[in-house]
């Protein structure tokens, strides 16, 4: 009985240290549960699983209204429907008219403080254009192409003027670019003279492919101008700064709202501008540098193509330069060869050194092709220091002063120099040789005091040949080697050492190149047939490729073919140039003598050549525009 009565409550104290233990671990579930619970809470995280914001945010009210006449305050408060950020002020944010202070943005909660600290004009429409500042500061989604209006007067200026800005030499979109607009409002200043004196009058920022739209303009005509701004004080004065102008006054017009969601209007207008042709009849085209006209298809996906007809302001920036000649680098390209380049080709040139006997040729002179640049061949190798005075006509340029040694040159000993030996290269590319585009050449680092054309040996596999070795230059830097070529075979090219000496004292080296002949189908050619009978005068055709490298150029005066043959295998860009001034080469304008860069024109797509194909192209460059 007694034994019964202990295994009764023996199992009773078991089953209450199961209890116990079982209530602990309960406690401890409950109390780490609690803990993570209120962790999550503290750290808030992105919910999972839903849709990605993509919307920029929304202005819900403004104090005073958008659009407010007779403005009379001097802040302006906008109320958003979530939490902004402000980036970019500085760049993004344009006040049109320009304020000589810049209006002070605040963040308070959802809202935007502007605070305005100049004082208003009079009977004046003022436009706040915020550019991409604006985000939210989730998804950094910028809020594109909102502006704040107001006039200072009883009415809003309601007129509008658009256009597009590109670099003229290439037709690409600036990065950074503003479109400006003045009245002549000055007593003192002329109408032409405003943008090198004062600021404009309007402002606005062209967008990413170099489109731009004014809003709210009186009707007043505006002489119309594009910067690429350096300093920030919107006036063409700086000489690193880009401009662009108007050859004539613009006139501002009245654009119809469309009938679509506003807030895709501006974003959408600056896809397009119009083309007024000499005939008066207007096309709707995509803006960008190419100039491709419009198909039907895109049109009618436009909404816009229904928007009546407007002038396309195009504006051509370009480096503005004086007519004033200068010296714009002069340097030591390596020992015995010195480089000066000059702002304009050169005429009437005339050297004297001063530390130098003048009595025997002292430097042999090879200019550029255009003569904006001078090389100078030095003959005295010993020469460590050359003091120049530089003359155009009786005007002295400068007086230069260049070391032509280095300290390590300077200190070198005999030995060191004489294990240097004269530079010989080709124009062999990569052990191939393309016999079709000209002969063998030998091109030396320095002109020639010395060459003996009879030791150098042309063989065809093991057959010695007699070719044709001639000078191509005056200077004596390249030697060509002609002989009846055939397609793919091998040949070697072999040049005793001390054949040649270069005025720096140097000789050759012993050298032999060996490359394989091309075979004929290896190639493409690029047939263009040009037409500029609707715009006659001398253009310049050239050929570059995917990467804009000029790889050739030719001049035509009037219709025909234009031939570009051997090439290798790929894509090409067509580009040319009105040669106004005939002097075959792109020239820049001027922007106080009023002459505009000359205009250049790209075939409207890029040309695939095959190896073994002609490619035949009609072209009429006139009328890319």
């Amino acid at each position: 009985m007694i034994q019964k009565r202990l295994v009764i409550l023996e199992a009773k104290m078991t089953s209450k240290l199961i209890l116990m233990k079982y209530s602990r671990l309960t406690i401890f579930l409950f109390f780490f549960s609690s803990c993570f619970l209120f962790w999550r809470c503290a750290n808030p995280i992105a919910p999972e699983g839903g849709p990605k914001d993509t919307k920029p945010p929304k202005p819900l009210n403004f104090d005073p209204p958008n659009f407010s006449a007779n403005f009379k305050d001097n802040s302006i408060k906008i109320d958003f429907d979530e939490f902004i950020a402000l980036k970019n002020q500085a760049t993004e944010v344009t006040v049109s008219p320009p304020l000589k202070n810049v209006p002070d943005l605040r963040l308070r909660g959802k809202s935007l403080v502007v605070k305005l600290e100049d004082t208003l004009s009079a009977n004046t429409t003022y436009s706040i254009d915020f550019g991409k500042s604006i985000s939210d500061i989730t998804e950094n989604n910028a809020l594109s192409g909102f502006r704040y209006v107001f006039s200072t007067g009883p009415y809003i200026d309601s007129l509008s003027l658009r256009g597009t800005i590109v670099n003229a030499f290439d037709l690409i979109p600036p990065k950074e670019a503003f479109a400006l607009l003045y009245i002549d409002r000055y007593d003192t200043i002329a109408f032409d003279s405003l943008p090198l004196k004062v600021k404009p009058y309007y402002v606005t920022k062209a967008n990413e492919k170099g489109a731009f739209i004014f809003h709210n303009l009186r009707a007043t005509p505006m002489k119309l101008t594009a910067l690429v701004d350096q300093n920030g004080n919107l006036i063409f004065d700086q000489a690193s700064e880009r401009v662009a102008f108007s050859d004539s006054l613009v006139h501002p017009y009245y654009i119809p709202k469309p009938k679509f969601d506003s807030s895709a209007n501006l974003k959408d207008s600056l896809k397009i501008i119009a083309d007024t042709t000499k005939k008066g009849e207007t096309k709707v085209r995509p803006s960008g540098y190419s100039a491709k006209k419009a198909t039907a298809d895109s049109l009618k996906k436009d909404s816009l193509a229904k928007i009546p007809a407007i002038p396309n302001n195009l504006l051509f920036l370009f480096d503005d330069i004086d007519s004033t000649q200068r010296i714009q680098k002069s340097m030591v390209i390596k020992k015995g060869l010195v480089m000066i380049n000059f702002r304009f080709p050169v005429k009437a040139l005339h050297l004297k050194p001063l530390n130098c006997d003048t009595t025997r040729p002292w430097a042999i002179q090879e200019y550029s092709t255009f003569k904006d640049s001078l090389y100078l061949w030095l003959t005295d190798p010993k020469m460590d220091s050359l003091i120049l005075r530089v003359c155009q006509d009786t005007s002295v340029l400068d007086t230069l002063k260049l070391e032509l040694l280095s300290k390590e040159n300077k200190s070198a000993g005999k030995k060191d120099q004489e294990k240097i030996f004269l530079g010989v290269n080709t124009n062999a590319n990569a052990a191939t040789f393309n016999q079709f585009a000209g002969n063998f050449i030998l091109s030396f680092s320095y002109p020639l005091s010395l060459g003996k054309l009879s030791l150098i040996r042309l063989m065809q596999d093991k057959d010695t040949l007699k070719p044709k070795v001639y000078f191509t230059d005056s200077l004596k830097r390249s030697i060509a080697i002609a002989t009846k070529w055939k397609e793919d075979k091998n040949y070697s090219v072999f040049v005793r050492d001390s054949a040649f000496i270069g005025l720096n004292g140097l000789a050759n080296d012993t050298l032999r190149f060996g490359f394989k002949t091309r075979q004929l189908r290896d190639f493409g050619n690029l047939i263009l047939e040009i037409d500029i009978s609707k715009r006659p005068g001398n253009y310049v055709i050239q050929l570059l490729n995917e990467h804009d490298a000029l790889l050739g150029e030719k001049q035509i005066k009037g219709n025909g073919k234009v031939k570009f043959e051997y090439l290798n295998p790929g894509k090409f860009k067509v580009k040319a140039i009105f040669d106004r001034n005939y002097n075959g080469r792109w020239d820049t304008g001027n922007f106080r003598k009023k002459i505009q860069p000359e205009e250049v024109f790209f075939l409207d797509k890029i040309i695939e050549v095959r190896a073994n194909w002609d490619v035949e192209e009609k072209w009429a460059p006139s009328s890319s525009f």
